[in-house]
């Protein structure tokens, strides 16, 4: 909410920011006009590059910024029930409390089997609560053992390529954690 104050005894202008979020869902567009070359994001090679070679055909997509994902002879379907895989690269799960994540991801599995799910890790455990498992010293591991001790019933497998976060690598278009996640 923005708010003008101008002057005492003047009216105050409340605008909505709709912008803002317009911007978020096209982020991806305009991190793309950065640069004069094509050009793709490695992530989003592995995310296509996953789909194709596992042959999923039926993909349900949970997005928040418009990644303009192109796949020949694969369906883009609107019932999560219906596809094979169910691909999340919306931010705003990584921003949920670590127990909330894991519900969401076993509400997500009683739909759909198979789950490739991207998790920003500057948003995990937004709320600083206390985990009460043994993790690693390593935020990328920790992450990785939180999700398979979280999941005892389920393959987890950690896709992401662990590296030191210098702001360089665009993790606002497609989030850095990559897990495949099934029953």
């Amino acid at each position: 909410m923005v708010v003008l104050l101008i002057a005492k005894n003047k009216k105050i202008t409340i605008i909505k920011p709709t912008a803002l979020y317009k911007w978020a869902k096209n982020f991806k567009r305009i991190q793309d006009k950065f640069y004069d070359n094509k050009y793709k994001l490695r992530r989003l090679q592995q995310i296509e590059d996953f789909i194709t070679l596992n042959n999923y055909k039926q993909i349900h997509h949970i997005e928040e910024v418009h990644l303009d994902i192109n796949i020949p002879n694969v369906e883009f379907v609107n019932n999560i029930k219906q596809a094979k895989l169910l691909l999340v690269t919306h931010q705003g799960y990584s921003r949920y409390p670590c127990t909330g994540i894991i519900e969401q991801i076993n509400t997500w599995l009683n739909d759909c089997n198979n789950i490739y799910l991207c998790l920003n890790r500057h948003y995990l455990n937004i709320n600083n609560k206390r985990i009460p498992l043994k993790l690693p010293n390593d935020y990328q591991q920790a992450i990785t053992s939180w999700l398979k001790q979280s999941l005892p019933n389920n393959t987890v497998v950690d896709l992401s390529k662990n590296y030191t976060d210098y702001g360089l690598n665009f993790t606002w278009s497609v989030p850095d954690r990559h897990y495949f996640i099934s029953k």
